[in-house]
């Protein structure tokens, strides 16, 4: 079994998004790109494709991730960003680029209120990890913990203190890679609308010094 990493190019469009759409997932039945995006499965992961493509360089873009193939495939993959840089601003430029108007994105934020109230805010500071997820059939092989590495050492390399990702509440597999990488809970947010909309509490805040 050959094992790589790489940076994410416009072509793993198809790939990254299915992974998108499985780390929004979590270890629910429900996906945070399910409220995003009402409707069918192939248009949500259009729209996650799209926003991987844009020329706008939000954190959905694919400039900020890594992809992990097995034996060439598309195994695995996650992002790396800054909010100053790829946050809130581009977040809201990249939507309207692809079709996504004052009307719509009204009425997204307004869906999403209950997951606004337990996401950890992200100081100006912290390279995010965001986004990661691995296809099932590539799970157990280590592959979250080399992107993680990975990640963090470009996080390390670009200048950042510390990294910093959110997390559901009871995914024990991903807190254990993650507290394998070295993060650590250092706060949680639980919402009942949350939890009844999800299935899970809220959201954990997990750092690690780099």
């Amino acid at each position: 079994m050959e094992t790589l990493t790489r940076p994410a190019v416009p072509g793993d469009a198809d790939k990254v998004s299915r992974l998108m759409y499985l780390a929004g997932q979590s270890h629910l039945e429900i996906s945070i790109y399910d409220i995003m995006f009402p409707g069918k499965l192939d248009f949500k992961l259009e729209q996650l494709s799209r926003l991987f493509t844009t020329t706008t360089p939000s954190w959905f873009h694919y400039t900020h991730y890594l992809v992990a193939e097995v034996d060439g495939e598309t195994a695995g993959s996650l992002c790396g960003y800054n909010e100053l840089e790829a946050g809130g601003r581009m977040v809201r430029k990249a939507f309207k680029e692809t079709g996504w108007g004052s009307t719509k994105g009204r009425e997204m934020v307004e869906r999403l209120q209950p997951f606004y109230r337990v996401y950890p805010s992200h100081p100006e500071d912290a390279w995010i990890i965001e986004n990661v997820a691995v296809f099932p059939e590539f799970r157990k092989r280590g592959l979250i913990n080399t992107l993680l590495e990975e990640i963090l050492h470009k996080g390390r390399r670009l200048g950042y203190k510390y990294a910093e990702l959110g997390m559901l509440i009871g995914n024990l597999p991903a807190q254990r890679a993650y507290e394998k990488a070295g993060l650590a809970i250092v706060e949680e947010t639980t919402d009942p609308e949350f939890e009844k909309l999800f299935g899970s509490p809220g959201m954990a805040r997990m750092v690690v010094r780099l």
